[in-house]
């Protein structure tokens, strides 16, 4: 039973490679499905960038069957969640885009009623204001 500890470097390593594919995922999130750079693609080498290790690091015994194999198995699953071509992430922009632009026109016409309803609500206020200063008039002799 070996008893080594494991290496700094390659823990580092695997905790950026990690923390990397965490943000990814977030930003993914974040975005409704489109990953915000490299054109909207996910691949080793856009991982390895975002968690600054070289690409050729996956390809020593050490991760070659082990990280690696786990790395292309999570791009795998990613694939299903994002736009594979420049177009296909173009068409998901665009959709997202014409949906803020429909979110962005209720809230105006929203924000257009409550404003309305605020400008009654002082009007009615001042209404009120001067009744009850007249009738605190009459009630003083």
């Amino acid at each position: 039973m070996s008893t080594e500890k494991p290496n700094a470097r390659t823990e580092a390593a695997l905790d950026r490679l990690h923390k990397a594919m965490r943000d990814i995922e977030s930003e993914i999130a974040a975005h409704k499905g489109i990953y915000p750079f490299n054109h909207g693609r996910v691949t080793q080498s856009e991982l390895c960038r975002r968690a600054d290790v070289k690409k050729a690091t996956l390809q020593n015994p050490v991760h070659k069957e082990t990280t690696r194999v786990q790395i292309l198995h999570w791009l795998e699953g990613l694939q299903t969640q994002l736009a594979h071509t420049r177009d296909g992430t173009r068409e998901r922009v665009t959709a997202l885009a014409d949906d803020l632009t429909t979110e962005l026109e209720r809230l105006r016409l929203a924000h257009q009623e409550v404003s309305a309803q605020l400008v009654q609500a002082q009007q009615l206020i001042e209404q009120l204001r001067i009744e009850n200063a007249r009738l605190q008039a009459q009630l003083l002799p």
